[in-house]
């Protein structure tokens, strides 16, 4: 009987102590889950695409849309702003006040002392800031700033000013449900890498340019990864593009059946540790999911996590045709009611790629109002192009403004600032009388700029990239060996070519060829950009590029015939050319050296699309991922460009040691003179 309940006894022990693992390791599991869910995520201003922004003066205003998402939760969030102020700024007279979703919730005294000094404000969210859709935060921040105690006194005064740093962030705890349901083209955005098959082919590589294209839109600055796939790997977090054979198989259980001629567009996985998969059933199938991410009004209006494609219409997007007349709201800007005292003005960006061409004629027709001026006010109305100031008129005895400006197309250039300034300076009595802050108003609705004619292009130059690449239909062409490794290559160049202030219903896309499989005859009517190897067979096709860099070359020489630069072989270095071959316009982008091929071919890419003056180049090398950049003008009858071997042997010599030569040669003369000067005198004693 006793060992009957030993037994027992023992039998119990073992089940309690069971019971007692699972139940720890049920708790241990449920707080590992609460602290995920919990975990905060930091994102800076930066991130959202805002740089560090100033104000200046006696008093202004700067606002912010704070992004949120659907995950945030929004009543353990908070925003934390940095901000520098000028060191002598009047804590008494000098106050910062913020408000959300146009509310004031805050207001504290500015106050610098020190060259570091940083005021740091941490607001506590809630969602009842956020704005009705549930994307976003409205933020604004109204100050009122002097060094005198009279305020009066710095109107005028450079050394009133406060700087917002874009090392301001928003953080917010993770919650397990969504606010809102974000629409495919959001979704896509939240990623920042991209996986490939091994095996890419070029519909690989088309789809991963498009997420590539699609990842940069909302910030140009962001850095969007690209990296292969095998089968058996497991992936996360990470855009997968790829036909449903070659996808891994921990992908591939989870996708649902498809039928012949089908695509699919499906995230997968809980938010947080999701992937979003490209596919098709099939090769047709897999061009249909590929059109669709060329479509914004698709991406846009979609809010499901599956997407199933059986059938596409592929838009074509419109060319801009000159003239074209725009409105500056359709540049971005509304109306706005401006007010204060000294420089109020309003910038309105716009980007030659939208017109595709340089304008001959540039016109302003600007439609203004604004309070009329005192006795002894001064008041004027400025326009800048490019910061270079091109009408100004006095507002005296005006209270609107209503008249076409011209203004000069040779200060253009790629991207361009338009900024209609109005100037209101009050009397030297005001801190006797008083004033009153000035008001203006710029229709942006009836005021319009109008680009018209297009300057005729002699020499072809990176300054018509890429609005030179729009105009025609466009094929960009590949070495083979180079699927594996263009995607972010492709996906620049596509997001270059896209990057307009205008954006259309679909993406400009081009065709993406082989270049062993075509010829110069399957280019004709279109523009091509070639993404080749320096070995690549078909670069001999190209006769007209500025520089034959399969072989060692040397360019520019000064005016004493010296070499200014030689370029043999550089480690993870790209060149690109542009110029004009059988009516069509190519840009030519290679490696040069034993170099990482995706490194070098991004890096000149980035390079050449980001030079927005209007210097004319048409080569363009680049090193150390972009680091150090070199952009020559290399016109044919110039013959700048020298090539080793194609001189012949005496030719080399005298290169090489011509002052050498010289030097003996002139000491030879010097010695013959003296020489015959005493055979002469010799002779001369004889007789």
């Amino acid at each position: 009987m006793e060992t009957i309940l030993k037994s027992s006894s023992n039998w119990l022990s073992i089940k309690y102590n069971v019971m007692k693992q699972r139940i720890l390791l049920s708790a241990l599991f449920l707080l590992a889950c609460s602290m995920a869910w919990s975990q905060s995520v930091q994102r800076t201003f930066e991130d959202m695409g805002y740089r560090d922004q100033s104000i200046y003066g006696i008093t202004g205003s700067i606002t912010y849309f704070v992004k949120v998402k659907p995950d945030d939760d929004m009543e353990n969030s908070k925003l934390v702003l940095y901000i520098r102020p000028s060191q002598v700024l009047n804590p008494n007279t000098s106050t910062i006040t913020i408000s959300l979703k146009d509310a004031p919730v805050y207001t504290q005294r500015i106050i610098g002392q020190s060259m570091d000094s940083l005021i740091t404000i941490i607001l506590p969210m809630s969602k009842k800031y956020v704005q009705p859709d549930g994307r976003f935060v409205k933020l604004k921040m109204v100050v009122k700033m002097s060094i005198d105690d009279q305020i009066c006194k710095d109107i005028d005064n450079p050394a009133v000013w406060i700087n917002i740093r874009n090392t301001s962030y928003f953080t917010a705890n993770k919650q397990p449900f969504l606010t809102y349901q974000r629409s495919l083209k959001e979704t896509i955005q939240e990623f920042t890498t991209i996986a490939s098959p091994t095996n890419s082919d070029l519909d690989d590589v088309l789809a991963g340019g498009i997420l590539y294209s699609l990842s940069k839109q909302n910030n140009k600055e962001l850095k969007v990864g690209t990296t292969l796939f095998n089968p058996s790997d497991s992936l996360n977090n990470t855009l997968i593009v790829g036909l449903q054979n070659k996808l891994p198989e921990a992908i591939k259980r989870q996708l649902p059946a498809l039928k012949k001629g089908e695509g699919l567009i499906i995230a997968l996985g809980p938010e947080g540790n999701q992937v979003l998969v490209v596919t098709g059933a099939d090769q047709e199938g897999y061009k249909k999911a590929i059109n669709v991410l060329s479509n914004y009004t698709i991406l846009n209006s979609t809010f499901s996590q599956k997407l199933v494609v059986d059938n596409t219409v592929v838009k074509t997007a419109e060319n801009s045709v000159l003239p074209q007349v725009l409105t500056l709201e359709q540049l971005g800007i509304p109306s706005a009611l401006m007010e204060g005292v000294l420089a109020l003005n309003t910038n309105y960006p716009f980007n030659l790629i939208d017109y595709n061409a340089i304008p001959k004629k540039l016109t302003l027709h600007l439609e203004a109002l604004f309070s009329k001026l005192r006795e002894n006010d001064r008041g004027f109305l400025n326009v800048y192009l490019n910061d270079n100031l091109v009408y100004t008129t006095s507002l005296a005895d005006l209270n609107n403004f209503n008249n076409d400006i011209d203004l000069p197309p040779y200060l253009l250039t790629k991207v361009n600032s338009l900024v209609v300034e109005m100037r209101f300076h009050p009397s030297n009595s005001v801190c006797k009388d008083g004033f009153a802050s000035f008001f203006g108003f710029i229709n942006s609705r009836t005021s319009t700029i109008t680009f018209s004619g297009e300057q005729a292009t002699e020499f072809y130059n990176f300054f018509n990239y890429p609005g030179e690449f729009r105009k025609r239909p466009l094929k960009i062409m590949v070495s083979p060996q180079l699927n594996q490794h263009s995607t972010s290559a492709v996906g620049e160049l596509i997001y270059q070519i896209n990057a307009a202030s205008l954006l259309n219903a679909a993406m400009i896309l081009p065709q993406l060829v082989q270049s062993d499989k075509t010829n110069m005859n399957d280019l004709k009517g279109f523009n091509v950009i070639a993404l080749l190897q320096r070995a690549d067979p078909f670069i001999k096709n190209f006769t007209n590029m500025p520089i034959q860099f399969n072989r060692d070359f040397q360019l520019y020489k000064d005016l004493d015939g010296e070499t200014s630069y030689s370029f043999n072989d550089f480690s993870n270095s790209g060149i690109a050319q542009i110029f004009r071959q059988a009516n069509s316009t190519i840009l030519l982008v290679s490696s040069l050296g034993d170099s990482t091929q995706k490194d070098a071919f991004q890096s000149v890419i980035k390079s050449f699309g980001g030079q927005a003056s209007a210097i004319q180049s048409n080569v363009c090398i680049t090193t150390s991922d972009g680091k150090s950049s070199f952009f020559f003008k290399l016109r044919e009858d110039e013959k700048l460009v020298t090539y080793k071997g194609d001189k012949n042997t005496l030719l080399e010599l005298w290169e090489k040691y011509k002052y050498f030569i010289l030097i003996i040669f002139l000491l030879l003369i010097v010695f013959s003179f003296f020489f015959v000067r005493k055979r002469v005198k010799k002779s001369q004693e004889i007789v």
